[in-house]
């Protein structure tokens, strides 16, 4: 599968439907949210497996993986994104399957700090804008625990959102700021939002080639909410300074 057939004016469309593949870990609708609840994992029916720790010098980051995955570059596929393409099956032109790990996803203040209690009146707006700008179906809140720098949990959480987007994606096919016509995806990812313990707006992907399957979805969403881990803000913004600079030689 051609990663850049997922690219739609630079941005990763992604979808995965929770009736479909069930309860994902940490998940929350607007309802939920709104009402104050709280967020609480769900189980999973398998157990998941990680026999690998990557972590990115370049990016400031570290994630636990279900195997050793080769790393390319994400700025091969869209010279725009600063993050690394983990491949787990496949090759650089034919990915079977992988996850897109980006530093830059969003901008500040894309992902409100009160995002966790918001009232339900505005956050049911405020997903459904947030669905329409990310080319999502429609989105959810996810809890996502803080971590020592050792990795141990610590107090508290952050709040991120994941969701599916339609395969069908209206886009502006002559820059006139006008939609007049519909891309169309060959095939599904899922896409979490991730705020950083740190200051980070990672946005993590899941590529499969057959189409998302709940194991690998399961799998994907326990690695971002419960592993991927930032360095403190000295080491991430080394690494955010470093890869600015290699990008523009």
């Amino acid at each position: 599968m051609n990663v850049k057939k997922y690219l739609l004016n630079g941005i990763l469309s992604v979808c995965v439907a929770s009736a479909l593949f069930g309860a994902v870990p940490g998940v929350a609708g607007a309802e939920e949210a709104a009402a104050g609840g709280e967020l609480v994992p769900q189980t999973q029916q398998e157990p998941v497996v990680f026999t690998y720790k990557h972590t990115s010098a370049r990016y400031g980051y570290s994630i636990l993986c279900p195997v050793q995955p080769k790393i390319i570059p994400a700025s091969a596929y869209n010279p725009g994104d600063k993050g690394e393409v983990m491949l787990f099956a496949g090759t650089y032109d034919n990915i079977k399957k992988g996850w897109i790990i980006c530093i830059n996803g969003y901008d500040d203040k894309v992902i409100p700090e009160n995002i966790g209690t918001m009232p339900e009146e505005e956050a049911k707006p405020f997903l459904q804008n947030f669905a329409a700008t990310y080319g999502l179906a429609y989105a959810q809140i996810v809890e996502i625990p803080n971590r020592n720098d050792d990795g141990s949990e610590a107090e508290g959480c952050r709040y991120g959102i994941c969701g599916p987007t339609a395969t069908e994606v209206e886009v502006d096919s002559d820059g006139d700021g006008v939609m007049d016509s519909v891309a169309v995806a060959e095939n599904q990812m899922m896409k979490l939002f991730v705020p950083g313990q740190y200051g980070g707006h990672f946005v993590l992907g899941l590529i499969e080639e057959k189409g998302l399957t709940k194991k690998n979805v399961e799998e994907f969403m326990n690695a971002g909410l419960y592993t991927l881990q930032q360095w403190p803000t000295s080491g991430y913004d080394k690494a955010k300074a470093d890869a600015g600079k290699k990008d523009k030689k």
